[in-house]
């Protein structure tokens, strides 16, 4: 009786023309990059103050240890922009939004105190913005219009000398700056000043500096400065300014 033969199957052929179906993958979304605590305080502060700060202003004012790694993550992640001389930090739309976020939102890991209480204000806005149907930057922005609206223009007849010369700065600074909020060399205004005598010029400087929308900072890299720029600084809290920024 012959044998059968089980013949075994042999492996498909490929062929130019075969088709192979292949398994859609799952997207993988890489997770954004987590700001530091000090990452999202640049953020906040600059969102509040509604202008773009000179790096010393968060050193020397606000008292937020920026360093370089710190401007350059933000920058990376285009959430700011960087100027230089001096160093200035301002919001892009992106960094706006972001900062918008941390209203309401959890103080992140490490906050300690200071962070927890800051982020219950930062709550506090967010109902307020809820409440008033108001746009976070429109809010932070509204203080600054406001006070550009009704300041009133200087009157020197009826003004005292202090005030003479607070209207002078004002007036020369506007004259100076490209636009409200820029950082004007004091050598340069006191050059258009100079028949101001730098005793009330220095008492001027001080008294601005205690207004809202007014910054007074030191140049961040000492190394540039000219001579007669740092002769021109004015010296408040045992520390030299050599910028002035009006905003209002």
């Amino acid at each position: 009786m012959p044998t059968s033969i089980m013949a075994t199957p042999s492996e498909p052929s490929i062929t130019p023309s075969t088709r192979w179906e292949l398994v859609p993958q799952r997207s993988i979304r890489m997770p954004e990059k987590e700001l530091t605590l000090v990452d999202r305080c640049i953020l906040v502060t600059l969102m509040v103050k509604a202008a773009p700060l000179p790096q010393t202003y968060f050193t020397n004012v606000a008292g937020i240890g920026l360093k370089a790694d710190h401007r350059r993550r933000l920058e990376s992640l285009d959430l700011i922009e960087v100027t230089e001389k001096p160093i200035t930090l301002a919001l892009t739309d992106k960094g706006w939004d972001r900062a918008t976020e941390e209203l309401g939102a959890e103080p992140p890991k490490g906050a300690g105190t200071a962070g927890g209480t800051l982020y219950v204000a930062l709550d506090f806005l967010r109902r307020l913005i809820d409440h008033s149907g108001t746009r976070a930057d429109d809010l932070f922005r509204m203080q600054i219009n406001r006070d550009e609206v009704v300041a009133p223009p200087p009157v020197a007849s009826s003004a005292s000398p202090a005030a003479d010369a607070v209207a002078l700065i004002r007036q020369a600074y506007h004259e100076l700056a490209a636009k409200p909020g820029d950082y004007v060399m004091l050598a340069d205004l006191r050059d258009a000043l100079s028949d101001l005598p730098r005793p009330e010029f220095d008492a001027a400087l001080v008294t601005l500096n205690r207004e809202r929308g007014v910054h007074l900072v030191p140049e961040s890299n000492q190394k540039v400065l000219k001579p007669q720029e740092r002769a021109a600084a004015v010296t408040i809290g045992n520390q030299d300014k050599h910028l002035v920024a009006i905003s209002s």
